[in-house]
């Protein structure tokens, strides 16, 4: 999966109030550089059983702060919108997720989130891919 970043992130005012201006520019900088940086990659081997892939995606959003709305879906397709919010910061965009063939995926999304005075845009794609019909010790979610 390929992540590319654009403008700052909104940082709840309470964790703000709590980090001396040397933190605080501490962690402007890095931000900065890692949006300097362009695309990063990431390579991750997951397993999910038929029973996970039943289930509709959470994103890891376990707390139920995320509403997803279906925009469509087909036994092939699915585009969903997300809207998230949490310490005064909302996160919105658009996911589709394409089984190409039995054997492979690809997805991209688009979420933008802000809390009004900061906006950062996280553009995502991806593929998935088949590698074996049992589930590894190493492999499991």
């Amino acid at each position: 999966m390929t992540t590319q970043r654009s403008g700052s992130p909104s940082i709840p005012p309470e964790l703000l109030a709590r980090m001396t201006p040397e933190q605080q520019a501490t962690l402007e900088a890095r931000m900065k550089t890692k949006e300097s940086q362009g695309p990063q990659t990431t390579v991750r081997k997951q397993c999910l059983t038929k029973e996970d892939l039943q289930k509709p995606l959470n994103f890891g959003d376990d707390r139920g702060s995320c509403q997803r709305t279906v925009v469509s879906a087909s036994s092939s397709k699915q585009e969903f919108r997300i809207e998230c919010t949490s310490a005064g910061i909302k996160a919105t965009g658009t996911v589709r997720i394409e089984a190409v063939d039995p054997e492979h995926m690809k997805f991209t999304s688009l979420i933008t989130s802000g809390d009004g005075s900061h906006s950062m845009k996280i553009h995502t794609t991806g593929t998935g891919k088949w590698v074996s019909a049992e589930c590894s010790s190493e492999s499991k979610k």
